[in-house]
């Protein structure tokens, strides 16, 4: 399903755990985004795809922007990865599984929400599976809408 989120409201950064701290996204740390994003969608709902064939396509895609890639890492350790396209779209969100219900998801899609507002976006979208309940709760907790059902 496509849900989309109104940026015309006044928005808050939600708290990051405790420990958690964002880095910029660089081909240093993008082995281990894709590591974590293949460790998560190996669950279920993504697409698990080796690196040498993720980063190219993503280096070369029209929409990549590596500002717009949020990196959570707790010490040295990436434990949290949400991409995004320059059109106002959230490509990818991953939480490890051992750092999942402290808030994590929620502060990263609140910073991508922020960094979307920031460039004039009115709205941003994104596709989740139908069967995904745990995350559709923690997006319409954020204001997400269903606009879209998609197979």
């Amino acid at each position: 399903m496509r849900m989309r989120c109104d940026l015309g409201a006044l928005l808050v950064l939600a708290p990051l755990p405790a420990g958690v701290t964002i880095v910029p996204f660089s081909a240093e740390i993008a082995p281990s985004c894709r590591t974590l994003m293949n460790d998560v969608y190996a669950e279920g709902f993504g697409d698990v795809v080796d690196f040498d064939t993720w980063w190219p396509a993503l280096q070369a895609d029209a929409e990549y922007d590596p500002n717009l890639c949020l990196v959570a890492v707790a010490g040295k350790e990436v434990i949290g990865f949400c991409q995004c396209w320059t059109e106002p779209f959230i490509k990818d969100i991953v939480v490890a599984p051992r750092h999942r219900r402290r808030g994590l998801g929620t502060a990263l899609l609140s910073r991508a929400l922020a960094a979307f507002a920031a460039r004039g976006s009115a709205h941003i979208e994104l596709k989740t599976d139908a069967d995904n309940l745990r995350a559709q709760s923690v997006y319409r907790r954020l204001g997400f809408e269903i606009v879209e059902w998609v197979g």
